[in-house]
């Protein structure tokens, strides 16, 4: 699985945009068994929280699969789900 680090600027539904460490943008969509939902990325985006996406990619899509959506600089962050 890959991941990736950034902000997220924009949601819309299990639909969001990440502006990652290195500067370009990426597009994801939650996936159907994700421990998040869009609910839980308004908190993140509105703060602006540094997060890390665990995402793979997928065929004949722009968007990447987000499996997991963790917060950054948490001692516990890959321990623990964003549950906000």
């Amino acid at each position: 699985m890959k991941r990736i680090s950034g902000v997220i600027t924009v949601i819309q539904e299990r639909r969001f945009q990440l502006v990652s460490d290195e500067g370009p943008a990426r597009l994801f969509m939650l996936a159907h068994d994700a421990p998040v939902d869009s609910p839980d990325l308004h908190p993140l985006q509105r703060e602006q929280a540094h997060v890390v996406v665990e995402y793979e990619d997928a065929p004949g899509m722009i968007a990447g699969i987000a499996h997991d959506v963790t917060l950054t600089g948490d001692a516990h962050a890959a321990a623990h789900r964003v549950n906000l």
